[in-house]
């Protein structure tokens, strides 16, 4: 008995309820009642260095951001953008190329900032009590990030960064000269929207 009181008391103390929850305390007639505000509270748990970096890996370079990569060398492609690059199968593919560079610049400063700030950007699935719609849902996963012991949404640093950088380095390094700060703005805009389209078709299939 003397056991399960200090393990209670310890798991008051430290206010994890994840933790109380396992050990077996909070059925106990006498256990303390810990404050929940929210369900996710409950069950959340903040990601390992070892699943951040395997969310960056497969976020960054996975199948996704192939497609992203191809659709947006596409895209530049029929609008000749930038008009330096030529055209045919070799230009398609410095577009490519470009596009798959700002996608790992990108990923590389959310991975970077979200583990700087303890930003847990893995996206959370949305079961059968979910009453937020998809574009909700996808708007959350470009700007927010859930934080803290109970998994709570606030604004992400690392996800409002990583497409100005993303845009930032594209334009200041293997981009042709002649381009300027209102490009790279409207660079980060497409970096933004590509980033949403991304997390609202996921939240569709998924």
């Amino acid at each position: 008995m003397k056991k399960l009181l200090g393990l209670s008391l310890g798991a008051l103390y430290l206010t994890t309820v994840s933790c109380l929850a396992q050990q077996g305390t909070a059925d106990m007639p006498d256990a303390p009642k810990p404050q929940v505000t929210t369900q996710a509270s409950l069950t959340y748990r903040p990601p390992t260095q070892g699943e951040r970096f395997r969310y960056y890996a497969k976020h960054t370079y996975g199948i996704a951001s192939v497609i992203e990569a191809g659709v947006r060398g596409g895209i530049d492609q029929g609008l000749d953008r930038p008009s330096q690059w030529p055209e045919g199968a070799s230009g398609y593919a410095d577009r490519f190329g470009s596009a798959m560079g700002e996608i790992a610049v990108r990923g590389t400063t959310e991975y970077v900032f979200s583990d700087l700030f303890r930003e847990d950007l893995r996206r959370t699935p949305c079961d059968s009590s979910c009453t937020e719609s998809a574009l909700t849902r996808a708007f959350e996963d470009t700007f927010t990030a859930r934080k803290g012991p109970d998994g709570h949404r606030a604004f992400s640093v690392a996800r409002f960064l990583g497409p100005i950088a993303a845009g930032v380095v594209e334009r200041e390094t293997w981009y042709p000269g002649g381009y300027s700060d209102k490009n790279i703005v409207g660079e980060v805009g497409v970096n933004y929207g590509f980033t949403f389209v991304r997390s609202y078709l996921r939240e569709l299939i998924h």
